[in-house]
């Protein structure tokens, strides 16, 4: 973070008192673009109004309790180096510690309570794999990274990891940690995969999770609703049951002039002047999730005349090509959707104390565990105490998932996605090998379980253009949100890229005098990329000469061409030049001196 940019207070844009910003959806893009509205940009907040389709903001991001216990349909993987993230988070009050803020709460929780797993991969029913640090790949799968790493992204449109990568690598440790924490599957985008590597490159210690950030309750009561507190105390509108379904926008598709959306029932629309702002979540990896419990199966709602946010991108994508192609990521459900559950189990500490013993972390600390015989891919953790402020002392909680639904269990003979909560968690305790304590867990725990349709929905195969960019081209009052934007050099699935998107929207359409944060640029680290290179080769310790390959002379050429192409694409380092005018450090002189020049 360059923190002479960072925190520096830019100065108010022109006529800002005299604009309106509408944003449609109050998940974490929609809370975080009001925040920078008001902090960075210096909107009043009584001129931002937040719509939202469900009575509660925080989109995704939920946690909430109902009579028989708790509910969190997905957790996110927090690292240090999302900037735009603890940015935001830097400019909210604590809820709890007066004269300290939300990200002062992340730090010093982590402080006391780092995550450190010794755990991560279990097999053979309660079995740590003593096998999961060994990270070495084949010569051919480490020549198909190298390949993909150096490729551009048009070079890559289209296609999938099966593209580059037999059967074999997905079997490889480093794909097993690798793919249990980000749900990527072997049929999803090499784009977005290779975008993780080089964005990720920092984390060479991953199978211990160490670097992962967790907070002390569930992400809504941690970090959501200390940002609505804050909005609301500021003064900006929220309407919740305020489902949008399209804009009117003028005849070159570039200014938006109307909101279209159904309200309490009737179809409604909101004039929008010229001068005025909206900003679209495009959509949402939750959208129409189903919930089940111990009795009931969670079935998948495949109905796709209400996709929520889906339904104003899909109808803005029908009026101009820069507003991408929905249809890429959004038309195979049975390969974008998976199933979580969250267990509250009362009165039985005996579960969780036998999982803590079995990997040696106390609750919270230990990350996910994921279960490599499981045929339904299943990964699962347990949660600190309290995970929500009012839980009581009794009550603990947990949460899993499992990647491939559509397959049979190992113990449990149906397809997960077929499954009721009492049969996912049997499932669960068949690969923890706590069977002899099934009735007694069933008996104690209430499982929710929710259906996903569109949860890796942001992993299929595309190319540049298949989502719209923050401000598409020639919008002059329009910005995109959330996971299906154009983020240069992000990754999509992280928090991260939806505050991104917010800053983005917010400095580009009101002109904000201010640099968007760089994305974490640890790919042009070498210290990183040696230990990368070093582990996948398996070498411990220095390189030796013995670790070095065989250079074959007739190959000469063609590795000239390929470092020559490695080193160009390495994008000009940060310019120190501090004036307005950005072009000056293009130039070799811009004063026109009159002293003689010396020959």
């Amino acid at each position: 973070m360059n923190i002479y940019k960072t925190m520096y207070h830019a100065n108010k844009p022109a006529g800002v008192d005299d604009r309106k910003a509408n944003i449609v959806g109050g998940g974490i893009a929609g809370l975080a673009t009001a925040t920078f509205l008001i902090d960075d940009a210096k909107m009043p907040a009584k001129n931002i109004t937040i719509y939202e389709k469900k009575p509660v903001m925080g989109g995704s991001m939920d946690g909430t309790k109902s009579n028989e216990g708790y509910l969190c349909r997905a957790e996110r993987e927090l690292e240090p180096y999302m900037e735009c993230l603890w940015y935001l988070c830097s400019k909210i009050p604590s809820l709890e510690n007066e004269g300290r803020t939300v990200l002062d709460d992340v730090v010093d929780f982590n402080r006391e309570e780092p995550i450190h797993s010794e755990a991560r991969v279990i097999i053979n029913q309660g079995e740590i794999d003593a096998h999961y640090h060994e990270y070495k790949l084949s010569a051919e799968h480490f020549a198909a990274m190298s390949k993909i790493i150096g490729s551009t992204e048009e070079e890559l449109a289209d296609k999938s990891l099966d593209d580059f990568f037999d059967p074999s690598f997905f079997k490889t440790n480093f794909w097993t940690c690798f793919h249990s924490q980000l749900a990527f599957k072997h049929y999803h985008s090499v784009i977005e995969c290779r975008r993780y590597w080089q964005r990720f490159t920092f984390i060479n210690r991953h199978e211990y999770l160490e670097g992962f950030i967790h907070t002390k309750y569930n992400e809504y009561d941690a970090i959501i609703l200390p940002i609505e507190r804050y909005l609301i105390d500021k003064g900006v509108n929220f309407v919740n049951d305020f489902s949008v379904y399209d804009l009117n926008l003028d005849g070159n598709n570039n200014t938006v002039q109307e909101i279209l959306a159904n309200y309490h029932g009737e179809k409604t629309a909101i004039p929008v002047a010229a001068q005025d702002l909206v900003f679209v979540t495009s959509g949402s990896i939750s959208e129409n999730s189903t919930f089940g419990d111990n009795d009931t199966v969670a079935i998948t709602n495949t109905d796709t005349s209400d996709m929520g946010t889906f339904t104003i991108w899909q109808n803005l994508a029908k009026k101009d090509e820069k507003f991408g192609h929905p249809e890429k990521f959004l038309g195979q459900i049975d390969k974008t959707k998976w199933i979580s559950f969250f267990p509250t189990v009362k009165d039985y500490p005996e579960f969780f104390k036998r999982i803590e013993e079995m990997s040696g972390s106390p609750a919270g600390t230990g990350g996910l565990m994921t279960f490599k015989d499981s045929n339904w891919d299943l990964s699962f953790e347990i949660h600190h105490k309290p995970f929500f402020p009012y839980q009581a002392d009794d009550e603990e909680v947990g949460w899993g998932y499992g990647l491939y639904g559509e397959n049979e269990g190992n113990y449990i003979k149906k397809r997960m996605w077929d499954c009721t909560g009492d049969e996912i968690m049997t499932e669960l305790l068949y690969h923890l090998g706590m069977l002899d304590i099934k009735d007694e867990v069933l008996k104690h725990t209430y499982m929710s379980t929710a259906m996903m349709p569109y949860c890796t929905s942001q992993f299929m195969p595309r190319k540049l253009g298949d989502r719209p960019k923050v401000v598409p081209e020639g919008c002059t009052n329009l910005a995109f949100l959330g996971q299906f934007v154009e983020v240069d050099d992000d990754v999509v699935f992280t928090v991260e890229t939806s505050v991104r998107t917010g800053m983005e929207g917010v400095y580009e359409l009101l002109g904000l005098d201010k640099s968007v944060l760089e994305v974490n640029p640890a790919r042009y680290d070498i210290r990183y990329l040696l230990e990368r290179i070093k582990r996948f080769n398996g070498i411990s310790g220095k390189v030796t000469e013995a670790d070095l390959p065989a250079i074959d002379l007739t190959k000469l050429p063609e590795l000239k061409q390929m470092l020559l192409k490695t080193i160009n694409d390495v994008p000009p380092y940060y310019q120190m030049y501090l004036g307005k005018d950005q072009t000056i450090p293009t130039k070799k002189s811009v004063l026109h001196p009159k002293a003689r020049i010396s020959e």
